[in-house]
């Protein structure tokens, strides 16, 4: 059973039993109050009567009698009135009754003979009536008779089941009226913020925790209580934040950790590949290239030497970024222009702009000074540049790189950005991760950015990729701002 209903019913029983007792006693006193006012006009219409009866019994022949009690039954409420002589049988009556409705025999004779007046109850052919019966006495003052002046009841009755009706009808009202206005103050005041409070709760529990109870206008011990479980929830929603940070750091450490573990694995593997590989290499390329100077090899031999040479060349490479990505030697920090380095590594691939027909558009900033290695800023902006290149080499339609530097907050930021396909979604996370790469299999590493990221992070810098809603690819190179160099002049 709900709360509300449980409290409900005991306030409604004890309401219903307060006004049914009150409309009980209400109607008694009204009962009694009736009773009271038609026995005294029974006994006020007796007072006259008795005088004129007294009066009419001395004359001869009490001729005046029937007259006097005739006019008087002409009253509304007057049922009859009955003349008794002295040995007690009816003598005058009105003509409503017979004489086979008189008072009882005892009554009669206890009037009669103690001449003191009786009061009581009786019915009358059905009809239940107020008596006052009284004695009729002489000069002297002698009983020589009695009267009886009966009231009806039923006017009475009548009353009470009206009055009856009216507090029914009234109790009915009033315990409607009271139901309503309990059943919406409990819906107000603790329904409803029970409801709030619970749904609450089980939002909570189903891991909501930007969930919050709705304000309450009042200032009920329940709208302290809202209040409190929103500030629970906040706290708990800070927890639940500080735990998440804590396990991204802590993803990030082991993350750390395990790059740590492989470059340790690598630089093992990249020295001895530098020895043992190293060398052949050498010599294989150059013999490959003294027999593509000669003149006497044919189309199909040189081109068989020009892929040696290009695959030996890409051999190199990859020793070189394994060697790049092992050896985490320290860096440098100078005050370096950001735009010299940008523009000689653009004139160092400029035959590669020109095969590849890429525009490059520069927005630099005149005078634009990092604190970092030229050495490692160079090869952080050539792996940049030639990923640009590559992204673009298979694309159909407008080939452009952007090369954008500006200040911001203390750091300057380097863009570059190609109108290539993009970045996969799913790749963005883990671009910068060792061995992951968006060319094809067998054209990259994936060793490229990965070593991008260690020289920039080692600057103190920081480095991320996006791609454009529009296509292409974004990447933000963050580095610490320097003066510029005093010169040696000044």
């Amino acid at each position: 059973m709900k709360l509300s209903t449980r409290l409900l019913l005991p306030l409604l029983t004890a309401v219903t039993g307060v006004m049914l007792a009150y409309a009980f006693l209400a109607v008694r006193q009204r009962e009694a109050t009736l009773t009271a006012q038609a026995r005294n006009e029974a006994r006020a219409s007796s007072v006259p009567l008795g005088l004129a009866l007294e009066s009419a019994f001395r004359s001869v022949g009490r001729r005046d009698v029937q007259e006097i009690i005739d006019r008087l039954s002409r009253e509304s409420t007057i049922f009859g009135v009955l003349i008794y002589g002295e040995d007690g049988t009816p003598e005058f009556l009105t003509e409503r009754l017979r004489a086979s409705d008189s008072a009882p025999a005892e009554r009669i004779t206890g009037v009669l003979e103690l001449g003191e007046p009786a009061e009581f109850e009786r019915d009358i052919r059905g009809e239940h009536v107020f008596s006052v019966l009284k004695p009729i006495r002489d000069a002297v003052g002698k009983v020589v008779g009695a009267y009886e002046v009966t009231q009806p009841l039923s006017f009475l009755h009548a009353e009470i089941a009206r009055t009856r009706q009216l507090y029914l009808i009234a109790t009915v009202t009033l315990l409607l009226a009271v139901t309503l206005i309990i059943l919406f103050l409990v819906r107000r005041l603790v329904a409803i913020p029970l409801e709030r409070l619970i749904t609450g709760v089980r939002a909570l529990a189903a891991g909501q925790l930007g969930h919050r109870v709705g304000a309450d206008p009042g200032a009920s011990e329940l709208a302290q209580l809202a209040d409190e479980f929103n500030r629970m929830a906040d706290r708990l929603q800070n927890a639940h934040g500080e735990l998440v940070h804590e396990a991204e750091e802590r993803v990030l450490l082991e993350r750390r950790l395990r790059e740590t573990e492989k470059l340790a694995v690598v630089g093992n593997i990249a020295a001895g590949l530098a020895h043992e590989v190293g060398a052949p290499l050498h010599v294989i390329r150059g013999r490959a290239e003294l027999m593509l100077r000669r003149d006497d090899v044919g189309d199909a031999e040189r081109r068989n030497l020009r892929i040696i040479v290009e695959q030996i060349a890409r051999i190199t490479r990859i020793v070189r970024n394994l060697l790049d990505f092992a050896r985490r030697r320290e860096p440098r920090h100078e005050s370096v222009d950001v735009d010299s380095v940008l523009r000689g590594v653009a004139e160092f691939l400029e035959e590669e702009f020109e095969r590849t027909r890429i525009t490059l558009d520069w927005h630099t900033a005149p005078s634009a000074w990092v604190s970092g290695d030229p050495n490692l800023l160079h090869q952080v902006f050539m792996n940049l540049l030639v990923n640009a290149i590559h992204a673009l080499e298979h694309v159909d339609g407008e080939r452009r790189i952007t090369v954008g530097v500006r200040e911001e907050s203390e750091r300057i930021v380097v863009e570059i950005a190609d109108s290539g396909p993009g970045i996969p979604h799913e790749l963005i996370g883990a671009l910068f991760e060792p061995f992951v790469t968006t060319k094809a299999s067998g054209e990259g590493t994936g060793l490229g950015l990965a070593v991008a990221r260690s020289m920039v992070e080692d600057l103190g810098g920081t480095i991320e990729a996006r791609s454009a809603p529009a296509g292409g690819a974004l990447f933000r190179v963050a580095l610490q701002a320097a003066s510029a160099p005093v010169s040696a002049d000044a």
